[in-house]
């Protein structure tokens, strides 16, 4: 259902799944902090870092088990943080994939 930062409600990444629900949630959580804490830690602001770890909960459900750390999995994560994003902004940024 998406997170809750700095007042900010951020929702969740639209699944690419067949039927739009998750095929395997298992991990999601833990992804989210990893990248959440990751991010943060890096200097991203909490509403990137929250934005990115949407985005890869969201990706990790979207496989049976974890998903291959590929180049189309990392472009599909960055276009789900971009959706994230626009959601929480209004559709008034452009994102550079």
């Amino acid at each position: 259902n998406g997170s809750f930062t700095e007042d900010v409600a951020i929702p969740c990444a639209s699944l690419r799944t067949a039927d739009g629900t998750p095929v395997n949630p298992t991990g999601a959580g833990n992804a989210y902090s990893a990248a959440f804490v990751t991010c943060r830690a890096h200097g991203d602001t909490v509403l990137d870092a929250a934005a990115l770890a949407t985005a890869v909960g969201a990706v990790v459900c979207e496989y049976d088990h974890l998903p291959p750390w590929s180049w189309e999995v990392l472009e599909r994560i960055a276009e789900a943080a971009c959706e994230v994003k626009q959601r929480v902004r209004g559709n008034i940024i452009a994102c550079k994939l």
